[in-house]
């Protein structure tokens, strides 16, 4: 039971955060260091951090309702 809590809290905070922080800031932090001249993130990026935000919301979310 606690280990859901825990698991929801985090989920729930990564997902809010990818939600709320502009895509061009995550990137920034997670992978302009990856790249050599890359100017900003794809299209691509942008779409499925933000897919990516509301699944590990919606998860988190449903780990504290149901865990």
């Amino acid at each position: 039971m606690k280990q859901e809590i825990i698991a929801g809290i985090i989920l729930g905070v990564m997902g809010l955060c990818m939600l709320l922080l502009p895509p061009k800031t995550l990137w920034k932090i997670t992978e302009k260091w990856k790249t050599k001249g890359a100017g900003q993130p794809s299209d691509k990026y942008i779409v499925i951090m933000r897919i990516l935000g509301v699944v590990f919301a919606a998860v988190g979310g449903g780990l504290l309702i149901w865990g």
